[in-house]
């Protein structure tokens, strides 16, 4: 069991090391960064079973940094640390599916504890990735008994995924249909469609997204709906990265040139 303790601030990182009680946790190793490039560094060579991370950091946030290990080490369980009780900070680190959101400062036996949920939480989902591999091994032979070389996991879930926009689709979930682990649908996912299997998802929602907003009948709220985003301002915000403006922008541009 591995952990990720990320913080700009040594002494943050340090106080966390000497707080809480090691001893009634199973990690193995325990490690450190101070930036989310440095994270990512460890992140990409490094399997992290567990990632406790600051809110605030100067390059790239907290948050940023989760859905980046979304994407790219979905097993991954994530804490956040945050000096910031505001709903939005919150609300964005629930949708990026965090175990837990922490408000500094925290007792260190209320963290040890948490952790000691994290630790749990990921055993269980252990315990689940052997038997979707157990899954794996069915769907082998069911490709068997069907004439097929194998069954094409990736291309199952891009259909999937294709008629279910507005559903919710993390990648845990949708790879317990095809009885594998979520690492191995995002490994397959990224080698048969050149990206992950959260940024095949957030193309796709927004290019429907596009088109719906092209529709008189339909409101901004209808079409955050529509395409999977519950949070109206969350929606706004990955639209505009997408197309350079909000989406009352784009329908009154679209609309007009009709």
């Amino acid at each position: 069991m591995r952990l990720l303790i990320v913080d700009d601030e040594y002494y943050a990182v340090e106080g966390v090391l000497e707080g809480v009680n090691w001893e009634v946790l199973s990690f193995d190793e325990v490690l450190s960064a101070y930036s989310y490039a440095q994270a990512v560094e460890i992140l990409e060579k490094t399997e992290v079973d567990i990632l406790l991370c600051d809110i605030e950091m100067p390059d790239e946030s907290g948050l940023d940094l989760v859905e980046w290990v979304n994407s790219h080490s979905p097993d991954t369980e994530c804490i956040i640390l945050s000096c910031h009780d505001e709903f939005d900070f919150a609300r964005q680190a629930v949708e990026l599916k965090c175990l837990s959101y922490v408000l500094k400062p925290v007792r260190y036996d209320k963290l040890t504890s948490i952790l000691g949920n994290a630790i749990t939480e990921v055993q269980k989902n252990k315990h689940q990735s052997v038997m979707e591999n157990y899954g794996q091994i069915y769907l082998d032979q069911l490709a068997k008994k069907n004439n097929k070389d194998y069954i094409d996991v990736a291309q199952t879930i891009a259909d999937y995924i294709d008629t279910n926009l507005d559903s919710d689709l993390s990648v845990r979930e949708l790879a317990t249909r095809v009885y594998v682990s979520p690492d191995h649908l995002t490994r397959t996912f990224k080698k048969k469609f050149g990206k992950t299997v959260t940024d095949y998802i957030l193309d796709k929602r927004m290019t429907l997204a596009g088109e719906l907003l092209k529709r008189e009948d339909l409101t901004v709220t209808m079409v955050s709906d529509s395409v999977g985003f519950g949070n109206y301002s969350f929606f706004t915000e990955q639209f505009k990265k997408v197309y350079g403006m909000t989406p009352r922008e784009y329908q009154k541009r679209v609309r007009k040139h009709g």
